[in-house]
Order: C-alpha cells, then sequence, then structure tokens
C-alpha cells in the first residue's frame, strides 16, 4: 500500500474556522507505480476548483458530525491520475471538469486530490471531459451554477413565454438569463440593481426591474396586460406571494433556489429552506393555484454536465470569472463573496506551478 498525502480545507463545525489540513489516501500500485484505485472510482488531481455562496452557508450551517473533518466546495477542474477497473469512458491523463455535491461525504474540491465516486445511489458527482474551446480555469467556473440554472427550466417550455428572473446578475441569473434568451422566451423581465442592468440586457433581458426600489409594485405594472408564466427566482423572499394569483398565471410555476429568507446564516438557511420544502410539499399535493419548487441541483439526472457544455461549446453562453485566488488565500475570497460584491465566480488555484 503507497500512501497519497496531500492537502485541503477542512472544518469540523459551523463555529470553527477553516484550516489547511494533511490528508492522505492508501492504495495500492501495480507493477507500472499505477494507483490501484476502487473499480468505480476516478482519482482526480485538481486544478482549479470555484466558490460558491452555497459553500459557505454549508460552512456555517454545519452542526453534525462535529469531529469529522468535512470538506467544502463543489466545482472543480484537473487532470485523471487513476481509473478504476469499471471506468471505460475516462483515461489517465484527461483534463476533466465537474460537480461534486459533497453530500454524505467528508471531503471537497477545495483539495489536491479528489476520489469521484460515480456509483453513489442518491447524488453523483458529475465528472466530464474538457471541451476543447475552454481553459482549465473557465472549465472550473461554471458547473454548479449552470447546471442549476439548468435545472431551473427543466421540463418547462420556454418558447414564447412571458418569464420574470429575480436576481437577474447573481451567478445562476446570469446564466438564467442566457437560457432564457437562447430557449426563445417572448419576454424576459429581470430584477437587477443599475450597475447590472446594461449586463443583464445584453444577456437577453427584455425588461428591468430595479431591486432597490418596489419590487412588487414594479413587478404589477408589468402584468397589466399578461400575466408570467414562470417566476424564477434567485434572489429569495416573499414579497411577491399575496399577489401571485395576479402576477402568475392560473396553474404557473415558480421555481427558487434561494427559497423564503435571503442569507447564510443559520436562521436564514434552516427556516428558510423548511418554509420553501413544506411550500413544495403543498404544492405537489395541488392545493396552490400554481406550482411550486424548491430546486437542489445534485438531484436531477445524471449526466447534464454534457448538457451544459453543448451549451459552452456553441458559443451563446458567456462564462464569468471576476478573481483568481491561491490556495491559502481561500478564507479571504469567501470574505469577498460574503460581501456581495464578486461580479463573476471567484477561482481558487490549487496546482502549484
Amino acid at each position: 500500500m503507497t500512501d497519497l498525502s496531500y492537502k485541503r480545507y477542512s472544518f469540523t463545525t459551523g463555529f470553527s474556522p477553516l484550516k489547511i489540513i494533511t490528508d492522505k489516501f492508501n492504495f495500492p500500485q501495480d507493477g507500472q507505480g499505477n494507483f490501484i484505485i476502487p473499480a468505480n472510482d476516478i482519482l482526480v488531481k485538481i486544478h482549479y476548483a470555484s466558490l460558491n455562496p452555497v459553500d459557505s452557508k454549508l460552512h456555517h450551517t454545519s452542526y453534525l458530525q462535529p469531529f469529522s473533518n468535512h470538506g467544502i466546495g463543489k466545482d472543480f477542474s484537473g487532470e485523471v491520475i487513476a481509473v478504476g477497473g469499471n471506468i471505460t469512458k475516462f483515461k489517465v491523463g484527461d483534463l476533466v471538469q465537474g460537480f461534486h455535491p459533497g453530500v454524505l461525504t467528508n471531503d471537497g474540491t477545495f483539495s489536491e486530490y479528489l476520489l469521484v465516486k460515480t456509483n453513489m445511489w442518491f447524488l453523483n458527482t458529475e465528472i466530464a471531459k474538457i471541451p476543447s474551446n475552454i481553459t482549465l480555469k473557465e472549465a472550473a467556473a461554471w458547473p454548479l451554477v449552470l447546471g442549476t440554472a439548468m435545472l431551473m427550466i427543466e421540463g418547462l417550455s420556454i418558447k414564447d413565454k412571458k418569464v420574470l428572473l429575480l436576481g437577474g446578475a447573481t451567478s445562476v441569473g446570469r446564466y438564467l438569463t442566457q437560457l432564457l434568451r437562447i430557449e426563445g422566451a417572448g419576454e424576459i423581465v429581470v430584477s437587477c440593481s443599475p450597475r447590472s442592468q446594461e449586463l443583464v440586457s445584453e444577456l437577453g433581458a427584455t425588461r428591468i426591474v430595479n431591486y432597490r426600489e418596489n419590487v412588487l409594485n414594479q413587478v404589477l405594472d408589468n402584468v397589466r396586460d399578461k400575466p408570467f408564466d414562470y417566476i424564477f427566482d434567485c434572489w429569495g423572499g416573499t414579497e411577491l406571494f399575496s399577489n401571485l394569483d395576479t402576477i402568475l398565471t392560473k396553474k404557473g410555476t415558480y421555481h427558487t433556489i434561494v427559497g423564503d429568507i435571503p442569507g447564510s446564516d443559520l436562521y436564514s438557511f434552516l427556516v428558510g429552506t423548511a418554509k420553501s420544502y413544506l411550500r413544495t410539499f403543498v404544492s405537489y399535493s395541488g392545493l396552490l393555484g400554481y406550482s411550486y419548487s424548491y430546486i437542489l441541483l445534485g438531484l436531477n439526472r445524471p449526466g447534464w454536465i454534457e448538457r451544459a457544455q453543448e451549451y459552452i461549446g456553441s458559443g451563446d453562453v458567456k462564462v464569468f470569472i471576476d478573481k483568481e485566488y491561491p490556495f491559502e488565500e481561500l478564507p479571504e475570497a469567501i470574505k469577498f463573496i460574503e460581501s456581495g460584491q464578486a461580479q463573476g465566480k471567484l477561482i481558487i488555484k490549487v496546482k502549484q506551478d
């Protein structure tokens, strides 16, 4: 057996800070020095990982398993250094990208190595070879956010529909705006700040709602001729619910990725999520006049990353990167993303030159 030592970020509870620890894999080697890993696994050397708001939320709200070294991070790109015996789509040396749910495991993508398990019964890590038209850095920037945007419209007929998007300048909102444009939405009304108005208009918004002013009144002004077919919420809150019978068509759709209460603190995350899941259950029971769902990436059908690559490969979807940080400065990157100033993804360079 051979130890493969590596560094990764870890924490024990939501009260404890992130720290770099040294961990190790213990694998046998064959006669050529190749690692022999579990049959359905892929061992990846991480080059880049990107930071998402949900990463810090999960850190702040993790109060179980206090004696475990929890990992952090969901997006990654890197190089395959070992494959299990049942793996046929990948080989050693392939450059790959992916999404790691980080649920029921103690690892994460802010790590020098990641063991990708392809046969988890509930949540699979998505992994695919990197398209030739993007870099390793770009490949790490979009899996979670583009995948989430795709999931928000999955199964819906978008062409010629009237759509309201709340939070169009957020990371997911930017990709969702582009997808709505590509799929031929008739009207794309987007809420954002004045500083983001030009950007979201370029991405496909046909009308802007200034979220710094009374959003409800502005939305009501936009339904005088026709209510919305769909509402996609990347911002959070309940401001529109009292008027949904006016704002949304009968049996229309309301999808959210944020829930009732925005924020990364424990109360906002737990209470807001609980209320959203309750409303989702009520909706599925047919007791609402519209369809409501709280969207969580990782629960959709496997293989979505290949479909996402088609959007990227077409050149019609723009990838957003704000800043790059060295591995040791992940805590500084988290402070920046929590400030709300990020204008694109924050990339962490894991592989050392």
